[in-house]
């Protein structure tokens, strides 16, 4: 009687454990696909990890064309997910890596990436030069900039009686109904939040103690105090769906990057963007070689390539987003803007207290 329920027990467990080695082997495939290429791909080949709509498809083809070097592309959405290719193996296997001014900052403190060596990179002549020499890489001694956009506001025209100039985040931070007594906004509304605990910690920090000030619990507990209230009238936190939110008429403001905002104003010129009066983020994303690459000439060869100014061009054209090539450049960084642009730039600690305020801004 009992032998039956037993079988099936154990046919159960086997399903299961078949089931979990077959997520261990994709898990693993995902991470150590560069080092199989490597081991059996042709001798020419370069692995490149990079954010989605970085390089374009036709770019790509020209370089191997060019060079006769085979790229094998790996796609990420978050510089977390770069971190974490790191975590498991230092990089190993990657030639290229695309990443953000912060990543760099903690991948290079842990002696993951290659010194570079400036003779090889004279793209870096052509680089914006507000873009060089920042405070997570000074010298540029280990980052290449690529590519960079901003974060502030964007708001429809039609619905505010803002100027420009005169945008702020009290728009973001403040009641809605305290905007529209001011005789702002037509009536109560809600917004489009960034869902990067670093950039809204940042922003509501920035707004509430200004761009100077020390990190302290006064801090820690006042920004969290306003994100919590601020949940009251957040539609969603996004940044890549902002653009349906706006067009559909659901929120009349957000918080998005400038290459974002660019697509929307094309499409629907009712919005304005806009780096408020406390200032806004500024984001650089970067090209870095591993320090564990094994093909770090080829590497250098490959970000040469996508700096020049032909294909900088193409590949801002492709996407929209804005080059570093100063001459490619779709807005114009100069001191008057930077001086209103902060890099968001926290140690270990502090990021994983951020974390922390972030879990009680969603659990509230």
């Amino acid at each position: 009687m009992n032998e039956k329920p037993s079988g099936q027990f154990f046919v159960s467990l086997a399903k299961k454990l078949v089931i979990t080695l077959l997520y261990l082997g994709l898990i693993a495939f995902f991470f150590y696909s560069p080092l199989l290429v490597n081991c059996y791909g042709t001798h020419k080949t370069l692995n490149v990890c990079a954010f989605t709509e970085t390089f374009s498809p036709e770019a790509i083809a020209r370089f191997e064309q060019k060079t006769g070097i085979k790229v094998n592309l790996t796609y990420v959405e978050l510089d977390e997910q770069i971190y974490a290719k790191f975590k498991i193996n230092k990089g190993e296997g990657y030639d290229v890596i695309n990443a953000s001014d912060f990543m760099v900052q903690m991948l290079q403190s842990q002696g993951l990436l290659h010194a570079l060596d400036h003779a090889k990179v004279p793209c870096i002549e052509h680089i914006n030069k507000m873009l060089l020499n920042q405070r997570y890489d000074p010298g540029n001694g280990y980052s290449v900039p690529h590519k960079w956009f901003m974060y502030g506001l964007i708001y429809d025209k039609s619905f505010f009686k803002i100027a420009p100039e005169n945008a702020s985040l009290d728009l973001v931070f403040k009641q809605p109904s305290d905007i529209v007594n001011q005789g702002l906004a037509k009536m109560p509304y809600k917004i489009c939040m960034l869902d990067s605990p670093i950039d809204s910690f940042f922003l509501a920090s920035l707004y509430l103690f200004g761009p100077a000030h020390e990190l302290s619990d006064t801090v820690y507990d006042q920004v969290t105090k306003m994100l919590v209230a601020q949940k009251n009238w957040v539609e969603c936190y996004t940044l890549y769906t902002v653009e349906y939110f706006l067009l559909t008429d659901i929120v009349p403001l957000a918080i998005t990057s400038s290459n974002f905002a660019n697509k929307i104003m094309r499409y629907d010129d009712r919005f304005q963007f806009v780096i408020p009066r406390e200032g806004g983020i500024l984001v650089i994303e970067n090209l870095v070689i591993p320090e564990r690459s094994k093909n770090k000439e080829l590497a250098y060869q490959f970000i040469n390539f996508m700096l020049s100014e032909e294909i900088a061009r193409l590949n801002s054209s492709t996407y929209g987003w804005t080059s570093a090539h100063e001459k490619v450049a779709q807005i114009l960084l100069d001191e008057a803007l930077k001086q209103r642009l902060y890099i968001p730039l926290f140690d270990a600690s502090a990021r994983t207290r951020i974390d922390d305020v972030w879990l009680e801004v969603e659990c509230a």
